[in-house]
């Protein structure tokens, strides 16, 4: 059985004050090209099709175009809802989508979805687990303690009847122990959503999607393939990459990264004003820091003209210590949190909240959030 394991799309994503549409089109493309150059016989979306629960209609179009032109080449979809998306809009009209070969994970009911699938070896089952948080868990099992995400999944598989001398194939969304983050990801502090790796033993491949860095966890039966485009400065040296796996008959997983061309790469580059305007011109997304001795006026300008997608520059001057940056961030790109950060500094003279503060902050906002839900 072949699949083309993807995830965090985030269609729609807009950093800094740069919509990523046209850059996001440009991999989907490499997508379709992929799942059929490898004859494969499904593509796994592990979660965050949506940057956002309401997404605009520019981007619902975008990810419409990509859904219809798999089914147009009879390429079976299996997805699932991340936690930028809203669930509900994902699950909608999914008996009818199934015609098309578009199996979006039905709203969560307690258990996971099963898909049996088969092939020269026999069956294979494929099992859907959106993104939950404890408070939809604890719905479903009203009788049961789950104040956390680790039992909050634990409830559901051992609720879930799973026959371990089968090939069984997970999708999830959730962060796993041991697992790198980054900046462009939202998470919880101190590890709260953290799901240890051991729960996952009887897949013999778990698809997973949450965390945008690539990584292998359980011995390479668990993997992140990773958002398809560098959604944050730390990500500058990842490649980004589509995984292809191949799973025998003994449910052993073979995987091979092939790795997506950017329309624009995301670099960070350090230099002089002097060095950095003999560069080649680029239309690449980037990071500056600026290390002349003397602080320059309108130095974003001034590079803009090689560098037209200059996101972030900072200009330090190594003489005096003295440090500057410069950019534009858009309100709609803040979190909820770094909007508390803000208000706090500026009802207090630029001092942050202590530790023990920002914890009771950041317990009441994922509350709210589960109240939403």
């Amino acid at each position: 059985m072949r699949f083309l394991h993807i995830s965090d799309l985030h269609i729609g994503k807009r950093i800094y004050n740069v919509d990523l549409l046209e850059d996001q089109k440009y991999i989907l493309k490499q997508v379709l090209e992929m799942a059929h150059s490898r004859n494969c016989d499904g593509v796994l979306i592990a979660g965050d099709i949506y940057d956002k629960t309401q997404p605009s209609a520019q981007a619902i179009e975008v990810v419409d175009t990509f859904f219809t032109q798999l089914s147009m080449q009879g390429m079976p979809v299996y997805m699932i809802s991340g936690n930028h998306d809203n669930s509900a809009q994902i699950s909608y009209c999914s008996s009818i989508l199934r015609k098309g070969g578009i199996y979006a994970t039905e709203r969560f009911c307690g258990t996971l979805q099963k898909i049996t699938l088969y092939d020269i070896y026999g069956s294979l089952n494929l099992y859907l687990l959106p993104f939950v948080r404890p408070a939809h868990v604890r719905r479903f099992f009203p009788n049961e303690k789950i104040n956390s995400y680790e039992e909050a999944i634990r409830v559901i598989l051992q609720n879930t009847q799973i026959d371990e001398k089968d090939r069984n194939v997970l999708v999830a969304h959730q962060y796993v122990c041991g697992a790198r983050t980054c900046e462009s990801e939202e998470r919880s502090i101190g590890g709260l959503d953290q799901i240890p790796a051991e729960l996952f033993e009887k897949f013999c491949y778990t698809a997973l999607g949450h965390l945008h860095s690539p990584q292998a966890l359980l011995n390479g039966k668990m993997r992140y393939s990773g958002s398809i485009l560098k959604y944050s400065f730390d990500e500058a040296t990842q490649i980004k990459s589509a995984l292809f796996v191949e799973i025998d008959g003994q449910g052993v997983a073979q995987v091979e990264k092939l790795p997506f061309v950017p329309l624009r790469d995301m670099r960070v580059l350090n230099g002089t004003m002097e060095e950095l305007l003999q560069s080649p011109y680029s239309e690449d997304y980037l990071q500056i820091t600026l290390n002349d001795k003397t602080m320059l006026l309108d130095a974003m300008g001034a590079l803009r003209i090689n560098f037209p997608n200059l996101l972030h520059l900072k200009m330090q001057n190594l003489t005096v210590g003295q440090e500057q940056e410069i950019e534009s961030v858009q309100t709609e790109e803040k979190s909820p949190i770094e909007h508390f950060y803000d208000f706090y500094r500026l009802q207090n003279n630029g001092i942050l909240p202590d530790e023990q503060r920002m914890l009771l902050i950041r317990q009441a906002l994922r509350e709210v959030e589960e109240e939403k839900d």
